[in-house]
């Protein structure tokens, strides 16, 4: 493991049990990087070849899961805390692509183009048998498992544009979440299950804002409205904030404020990918 950052303010030391992963590119190739959510601690995780992308943790199997782009094809792979054991987990003959791991740590929900358009399929981590999950051929992207692991969040364009859906697991019903003329971006929810955070692409220079969702009223609400060009938002594993990308930066923000922080990362990085995971402590 290549170690690039070892030391900021002791003052900024944040929950040990707590990483903050993020991809941004190192002469020209997307590497993935971890560190703590003080920014301390920063690591490349995997000496991995080529390209690295839409990163995941499973606590439950103390595995990373990411995309990796080899010979033009996306597939999926997983490896140890600390970055070895490089395992492949889905065919190289189609594509396969935005990895999340159920909390139990026994299924990997993913989208792949094996029957077309990008559908939504479940792989059995034990068997490593995968299951087809929709079959509406609108490009299904980006799904994210509750934390209860009976639903998936997810995007689809099968109203024409990108929307927020729930897919019940149980019973394969669909549930549409957002009836805006406006593109949604990727979504990520908070531990309790009650909310859900993603970007919403609004006129009039189409331009992403924060938009967080309550599952339980139905309530849409959008914060840091000043806040244009954010994407990728994701919680805290306690919920109390939010990390997102801002114009290739990071930053982190409190929903109780006003306002956001840039996030302590040294180093020349642009940030193009952040998820907020739970770590084993050392």
């Amino acid at each position: 493991m290549v170690v690039f950052l070892s030391v900021l303010n002791p003052a900024l030391a944040g929950p040990l049990s707590e990483r903050i992963v993020f991809v941004s590119q190192l002469n020209g190739i997307p590497k993935i990087y971890i560190c703590r959510s003080d920014g301390r601690d920063l690591q490349r995780l995997s000496r991995s070849q080529g390209s690295q992308l839409q990163p995941c943790y499973s606590s439950a199997n103390q595995r990373f899961y990411f995309v990796s782009l080899d010979e033009r094809k996306e597939h999926i792979v997983s490896v140890d805390l600390e970055g070895e054991d490089l395992q492949v987990l889905t065919e190289s003959t189609s594509t396969a692509r935005y990895p999340d791991v159920s909390t139990d740590g026994k299924t990997l929900i993913y989208s792949t183009d094996k029957w077309g358009a990008l559908e939504l399929a479940q792989l059995d981590l034990a068997s490593g048998v995968s299951k087809r999950l929709t079959y509406d051929q609108a490009a299904n992207t980006y799904p994210r498992y509750s934390p209860d692991g009976s639903k998936v969040l997810y995007l689809s364009r099968r109203h024409g544009q990108s929307e927020l859906y729930l897919l019940t697991l149980a019973t394969g019903d669909t549930e549409r979440l957002t009836f805006t003329p406006f593109e949604e971006g990727p979504g990520n929810w908070r531990p309790d299950g009650r909310r859900i955070i993603a970007s919403q692409l609004k006129p009039p220079r189409r331009r992403n804002n924060l938009l967080e969702i309550d599952l339980q009223d139905g309530q849409h609400r959008a914060l840091l409205q000043e806040y244009q060009g954010v994407r990728n938002p994701t919680y805290s594993k306690d919920g109390t904030l939010v990390a997102f990308i801002r114009n290739d930066s990071l930053w982190t923000y409190d929903p109780a404020d006003t306002k956001a922080q840039p996030f302590p990362l040294r180093g020349n990085f642009s940030p193009e990918f952040v998820r907020w995971i739970e770590f084993p402590l050392p």
